[in-house]
């Protein structure tokens, strides 16, 4: 691939609008250029403000600044397609009676739209929309856990979280994330949203991993846990995956997880 060096430094930053974050090798692989030709395209960006250079790799720096990824109504419409057909399948293995946990995620809150008036749970969830959401339905138990908020998701978070999980106990988890690959694990990009989900997960006797195809072989700044973690990992096909995609699935099939491609049919 030849690309003038401005055309590439502006498809770096067309990438990151779409993952937040980018290894530097991945940008090298992608755009068939040493490390140290993307090192410089980073450094560049960042003098005109646009970037922050992040552990092995780039963000955007409002994103980084801001410490959110855009509103709650933003981030419902992203990748809506690809979340409803994770939901659609994910709900089959919710059973009346489970005491499950949704972290802040729009796609468990997507999720929790599909339960509504169809089982009889308990719902552990540091997520205020999952929480009104879930609230007119009187066969579900809603335990809504405290902390600081954060107004741009209406989620919570705080040490208080694991301290409030310690005396309950979980079936199953629904979690979603920014990122996974199989070396690295799932990974999140705020450290505080990524607290909140480990200190769930603890307490959680399975997990459900919820994440669209964009999140596949992708690394994040925060490790919420490792690949071996994973009981369950729930994506989707919309777009084809690509060679590397391909191998991190497997990967985590060969490590006894059990992994599902959601379909258009559900």
């Amino acid at each position: 691939m030849v690309t003038l060096p401005s055309a590439r430094r502006d498809e770096i930053v067309n990438i990151l609008k779409s993952k937040d974050y980018a290894e530097i090798s991945y940008l090298s692989q992608k755009f068939s250029v040493s490390e140290m030709t993307i090192r410089r395209d980073i450094d560049k960006l960042e003098k005109e403000g646009k970037v922050l250079k992040v552990y092995g790799g780039v963000r955007l720096k409002e994103i980084r600044e801001k410490e959110h990824e855009g509103s709650i109504e933003e981030r419902k419409g992203r990748n809506s397609l690809e979340k409803r057909f994770i939901a659609l399948e994910a709900v089959k293995f919710i059973e009346d009676g489970d005491v499950i946990a949704f972290d802040a995620s729009t796609t468990a809150l997507e999720l929790s739209r599909h339960i509504k008036f169809k089982k009889k749970v308990t719902v552990v969830t540091n997520n205020i929309n999952i929480a009104v959401e879930l609230s007119s339905d009187p066969d579900i138990t809603i335990i809504l856990l405290g902390g600081f908020l954060r107004r741009t998701s209406l989620s919570v978070f705080g040490s208080s979280i694991s301290k409030y999980l310690e005396s309950i106990y979980i079936d199953k988890a629904f979690i979603s994330c920014k990122s996974l690959n199989f070396n690295d694990g799932v990974t999140d990009s705020l450290i505080d949203e990524g607290e909140a989900k480990q200190a769930i997960i603890m307490r959680s006797t399975y997990l459900y991993l919820l994440a669209d195809h964009t999140k596949i072989n992708t690394i994040a700044f925060f490790k919420i846990c490792p690949a071996e973690s994973v009981n369950t990992l729930i994506t989707d096909e919309v777009v084809p995956f690509n060679e590397e995609q391909q191998k991190c699935l497997e990967q985590y099939r060969e490590n006894g997880t059990n992994v599902i491609i959601a379909k258009q049919s559900n």
